[in-house]
């Protein structure tokens, strides 16, 4: 719509004129080409159906906004209560973790030193010791390159002793992870070989830069949790906690309901772990009920916005009906014959007010239509004056019209033209409509011949200068015929 606008403006009055009369007219031409296509949209269907459709979220947001305007309060001191209790979280998760991983540091910074000197009675006391001085840790494991070399506690974990990680489907994608980025990596929570679920901290152990071994410390999930969530007000929140890693979007689930994440209400939090985050979601347990008079009040404003929109709808749907039969060609949903005349009637009135300007009239016939009608029958026939229209109603600005004047037969009235615009227009149109395009699975090639004339200066009655445009267009259309063989 707007690039037919600025060609208006740029090309309605000659620039002898003064600047500030150019802009005028230049405006009132735009604004009655805008209120030409606004009076065509205002009957149509999408117009009523839009029309209705606004009705509808006008009454029902209105009514909205009146019910929760008095709830924001509310709705904020629940948040921050949230985030409050979000955070409070956070620092015990962060509280349980710190103490297990100072011991996985300690432990990776000896194997780095004593690497070439390790022994087995002194790796099996060294890991009693830490392991006995842990909190939450099920069992330590070191990978010499990615076989696992050392196991403590022994009892209960025999099964992975000398296994190759890359052996381990289901856990080598993470082990992979913590080795090349070589970085300490907190996955889980993992089902383990030797039974049961636990979350893992892999630490790659790095001799002079390169990979030596993999140090695994294996957290016992429930003692975790239940130091961690000691004492914590679960009666009045509720909250749910899930994985994941920059390398990854998959997530996965530590610890509550993962329904928690979809709804919006829900207060989210971030926590930093080791080569990943770990998300909470929080929502108090009991909400502030919703009174009976606010029921009351939404039902009878959505009803009301029901009601209203239907019968505005309906209104429009017929008075858009109505005029459709009037003006519109069923067919091809262009201006018929008789909104042509009254189209016509009103740039001949524009015209009595700036007679500097013309009114240029194109007919286009299409040619041997009735040989697609008779080969391809009436709905290829059909499907081709509806495309025909298209082509040709994309050409034109918006400012002009185009009208179906019967049969396989189109008008169009062109304001503000001169010769040149006539000649530029026909050309366009003829390369446009003589595209060949795909109907019920065939392709049809049509052409069209084109005739036009200009009012005053080819005619000076509508009569003659609808006749001279016509008969302009026979003699191409003869011409295309004397061609053929």
């Amino acid at each position: 719509m707007d690039r037919p606008y600025l060609h208006a403006i740029l090309n309605l009055y000659p620039s002898a004129q003064p600047d500030n009369m150019r802009i005028s007219k230049a405006i009132a031409q735009s604004a009655n080409a805008f209120l030409q296509w606004l009076h065509e949209k205002t009957f149509s269907q999408s117009f009523a159906v839009s029309t209705a459709a606004l009705v509808f979220l006008a009454i029902v947001l209105s009514t909205e906004v009146l019910l929760h305007f008095h709830e924001r309060e509310a709705i904020s001191e629940r948040r921050a209560a949230s985030l409050a209790f979000a955070s409070q979280l956070r620092a015990r998760v962060d509280r349980e973790l710190n103490a297990v991983l100072y011991l996985s540091s300690g432990l990776s910074s000896y194997l780095v030193v004593r690497h070439q000197q390790l022994n087995q009675r002194e790796m099996r006391d060294i890991l009693a010791t830490l392991h006995g001085n842990s909190r939450h840790i099920r069992n330590f494991s070191v990978a010499i390159g990615h076989k696992v070399a050392y196991v403590h506690p022994l009892v209960g974990n025999e099964k992975i002793v000398g296994i190759d990680y890359r052996e381990i489907t289901a856990q080598w994608p993470a082990i992979k992870l913590a080795i090349e980025s070589a970085k300490g990596t907190l996955t889980g929570p993992v089902q383990l070989l030797q039974g049961g679920t636990a979350f893992i901290y892999r630490t790659p152990i790095l001799v002079n830069g390169q990979y030596w071994g993999l140090l695994s410390t294996v957290i016992d999930s429930h003692s975790f949790f239940d130091a961690a969530f000691r004492e914590i007000d679960s009666e009045r929140y509720e909250f749910a906690i899930r994985s994941g890693n920059a390398s990854s979007a998959e997530t996965n689930a530590i610890w509550g309901d993962m329904a928690l994440f979809s709804d919006s209400t829900a207060t989210r939090l971030e926590v930093e772990v080791p080569n990943g985050k770990w998300f909470f979601a929080v929502r108090p347990r009991q909400a502030s009920g919703t009174s009976m008079l606010v029921w009351i009040i939404r039902i009878m404003g959505w009803l009301l916005a029901l009601l209203s929109s239907v019968g505005v709808g309906a209104l429009l749907r017929q008075r858009s009906e109505l005029a459709r039969h009037a003006g519109f060609d069923s067919l091809t949903n262009l201006p018929n014959r008789r909104l042509f005349d009254d189209r016509l009637d009103q740039a001949i009135r524009r015209h009595t007010r700036n007679e500097n300007q013309q009114i240029g009239i194109l007919f286009i016939d299409l040619d041997d239509f009735k040989e697609i009608n008779d080969r391809y029958g009436h709905k290829v026939g059909d499907i081709t004056l509806r495309t025909t229209a298209l082509r040709i109603h994309d050409e034109v600005r918006i400012s002009d019209t185009v009208a179906r004047w019967g049969g396989d037969e189109f008008v169009v009235i062109i304001e503000e033209a001169d010769a040149d615009l006539m000649n530029q227009l026909t050309e366009r149109l003829r390369q446009h409509v003589g595209k060949p395009f795909e109907a019920e699975g065939k392709i049809i090639e049509i052409a069209a011949s084109f005739g036009s004339a200009l009012y005053p200066g080819d005619a000076s009655t509508l009569a003659s200068l609808l006749e001279l445009a016509d008969q302009r267009m026979y003699t191409e259309k003869q011409r295309h015929k004397d061609v053929l063989p």
